[in-house]
């Protein structure tokens, strides 16, 4: 839809571009050469009008002074009046400046005046008379009224279209002659004009001659003017300014036609041509189009032979060249996604921003599931921990290595994991973000943590069981002193006491058997035992505590879950320590969930053991308590199966120290985690019975086969 309307816009195709060009290219001179032949000719027509009127209004000027010379010429030849010099003159005549000024200069042509004798416009002239005998002695004065339409049908004659007109004025400022008559002056006219009429005016007072063009009551005008030389007058011709223009009008307009019918030549033309070679352009396109799309099996035939036939055999080549090139990327993609999906490291890179731009899915597993690429809000806090890693790397420019990591998370099993980082960057050493290797090494801390602990009660059973010897002898010796002295005592205070003595010895040794118990556990038996069964059989041996307590019992069983190869008897006794323990830490009441599955079954959590190489889940069986009790502070949880370590004042610290060393003894394994204020797990790997794993029990050492 966006590309159809960018279509319609103007020039948004190279058709429309072309089309464009064209008429640039051909219209453009053709305007500019009709707009200057245009120019041309309208100038060249108004000069020739002007010129045209100038002269007419110089010769109505010259027929004027031809007209007042030949006045002047003539007075010689008429018949002479003789008025004496000396006499009356005519009343009217003294009183006229002419008639004076004849006297005085002999031959006098008045200015353009109303006579006092007549009434009527015209112009005077007076000569002197002389007489025939005396040459000098004037005898009087020849008079003659020349009326004004003598001079001024000359201005009244000119045929100047229909709205042109003739006028004499007086470069006083009087109309001698305007077709008008309400106008009597320039003053009259001015007030229907605009400035260019005052200054039109103004020129022609002065005497001097010119055009122009003005507004005269609204209506565009234009006025030719010249002087007369006989007398102080301009004759003016106006003309309507449509009437000066209509010839250079009729050429504008064939002009605009002729101009208008190449341009509708030129369009179908151009159209046709550019349609031509647009065609084969939009071929390319298309192509790119479906390459763009992922199409690259297409080809473009293009039946032409220039250059653009040999654009599409190109373009052609280099889609099957794209092609190679495409699937050998997908293929290299495809390999670096099998390595990172596959990688038994989680790996992580970030911009130099410290922002991330990809996540393997080992990364995704260990620092929890659902987490995406470039995700940074809300960023879990043991995340946040290996980005501030990373981003010491960005501003050190320095890898950092062997970096451990504690990944602890609601309904997880915490892990312990190692961050190696490095900087990324290209062959050219532009540095463009930094790497982050992620290693699960949880097997090996829980390893390390058993040796350790397996060293520790090594020690700790050789010096227990030599105690217990050296107590149990004399306390069986202490025991039947008591017993006889019980029989020969007759006071029932003396017997109350005795048995007080007794019962304590009864509880020393029995602290005693469960320290020989521990340092010297007697042999398993191992075999296929159903591990339902038995925790049944034991929590039905709690159940009047579990009422008392208000302690809810979930048992989720894995239908799938196979039997267990272990000595059924030591483990109900585990059993029974880890419920203990759990009903000690929940004596409010609470929750305890049982959870027995394969190993296998869940792939987070401690059913991960990565250290060096996985170890082979199938061979275990998995219990798991979890209460919903206080929970253990971190510094104590590292010493739950330490002999003699308790929180209990009336425990012993030996519960979990047995049952640890029972699991020893039946190839197993027990963790235990915990959450102050949320609660503990215990984590039990049993021996998977189906593999049928000897009564005598694995040749090799458990835990060493487990770290490798």
């Amino acid at each position: 839809m966006i590309r159809r309307i960018k279509r319609l816009l103007v020039f948004s195709s190279i058709r429309s571009k072309l089309i464009a060009l064209l008429l640039v290219l051909v219209g453009l001179p053709l305007l500019i050469t009709g707009y200057l032949s245009y120019r041309s000719t309208t100038q060249a027509l108004l000069k020739q009008t002007t010129h045209q009127m100038g002269n007419l209004a110089e010769k109505t000027a010259q027929q004027i002074d031809d007209f007042f010379q030949s006045v002047k010429r003539d007075i010689d030849l008429r018949p002479i009046l003789a008025v004496p010099a000396a006499g009356p003159a005519p009343p009217g005549f003294l009183k006229e400046r002419w008639f004076a000024r004849a006297l005085q200069e002999g031959l006098y042509l008045s200015d353009a005046a109303r006579s006092h004798g007549n009434g009527r416009p015209g112009i005077f002239l007076g000569k002197v008379v002389y007489d025939f005998e005396d040459p000098d002695r004037p005898v009087g004065v020849l008079a003659f009224h020349i009326k004004a339409s003598a001079y001024t049908d000359f201005a009244k004659s000119l045929d100047i279209g229909s709205g042109g007109y003739a006028m004499l004025t007086h470069h006083r400022g009087d109309i001698i002659f305007h077709p008008d008559n309400r106008f009597r002056t320039t003053a009259d006219i001015l007030p229907n004009g605009d400035d260019r009429l005052r200054r039109l005016i103004a020129q022609s007072a002065l005497g001097k001659t010119g055009y122009g063009r003005y507004t005269f009551q609204g209506v565009q005008k234009f006025l030719v003017y010249a002087p007369c030389r006989q007398m102080p007058w301009s004759v003016g011709i106006t003309v309507l300014q449509g009437e000066l223009m209509a010839d250079v009008i009729r050429f504008q307009k064939k002009m605009i036609s002729f101009f208008v019918v190449v341009i509708v030549l030129i369009l179908p033309v151009s159209y046709l041509f550019i349609k031509g070679l647009t065609r084969p352009i939009q071929q390319l396109i298309d192509g790119a189009v479906r390459i763009g799309s992922g199409d690259l099996d297409q080809t473009i035939q293009i039946e032409s032979n220039d250059e653009l036939g040999a654009v599409a055999e190109e373009f052609n080549k280099m889609a099957v060249q794209l092609k190679a090139s495409m699937d050998e990327i997908i293929d290299l993609k495809n390999f670096n996604e099998d390595i990172l999906r596959n990688v038994t490291s989680g790996i992580i890179t970030v911009d130099r921003r410290g922002r991330i731009t990809s996540i393997n899915p080992r990364a995704a597993e260990l620092l929890g599931q659902g987490l995406e690429e470039g995700q940074a809000h809300p960023t879990p806090d043991h995340l946040q921990r290996i980005l501030d890693v990373v981003r010491q790397t960005l501003e050190s420019g320095t890898g950092v290595h062997s970096v451990e990591a504690t990944i602890t998370e609601p309904g997880r099993e915490q892990l312990f994991v190692e961050v190696n980082t490095s900087l990324l960057s290209s062959k050219t050493g532009k540095i463009f973000g930094a790497i982050a290797e992620i290693r699960d090494i949880t097997q090996r801390k829980r390893m390390e943590e058993v040796i350790r602990r397996v060293e520790k009660l090594a020690s700790l059973g050789e010096l227990s069981a030599g105690m217990a010897h050296e107590i149990r002898n004399p306390l069986a010796g202490i025991k039947t002193s008591v017993q006889v002295l019980a029989k020969r005592v007759t006071r029932t205070e003396s017997r109350e006491l005795l048995s007080g003595i007794e019962s304590e010895i009864n509880r020393l040794n029995r602290f005693v058997t469960d320290l020989l118990r521990f340092s010297r556990p007697s042999k398993p038996l191992p075999a296929p035992v159903d591990i339902d069964r038995v925790l049944d059989n034991t929590l039905d041996l709690m159940s009047e505590k579990t009422k008392a307590q208000g302690i809810a019992i979930e048992r989720r069983y894995d239908p799938r879950t196979p039997k267990a190869m272990v000595d059924q008897g030591q483990m109900r006794q585990v059993f029974l320590n880890l419920l203990i323990n759990s009903f000690k830490a929940m004596d409010h009441g609470g929750r305890l969930t049982i959870d027995v599955l394969p190993a296998d079954a869940q792939p987070n959590g401690m059913a991960r053991f990565d250290a060096g190489e996985p170890l082979n889940l199938s061979r275990f069986v998995k219990v798991v308590f979890a209460d919903s009790g206080d929970g253990i502070a971190p510094h104590q949880l590292e010493k739950v199966f330490d002999p003699f370590f308790t929180t209990d004042p009336k425990g012993t610290g030996l519960g979990l120290a047995i049952a640890h060393k029972l699991m020893e003894e039946n190839n197993g394994y027990i963790f235990m985690e915990s959450v102050q204020a949320e609660g503990t797990r215990a984590i039990l790997l049993l021996p998977n019975a189906a593999l049928e794993i000897s009564p005598s029990g694995p040749e090799t050492d458990p835990y060493e086969e487990a770290y490798e």
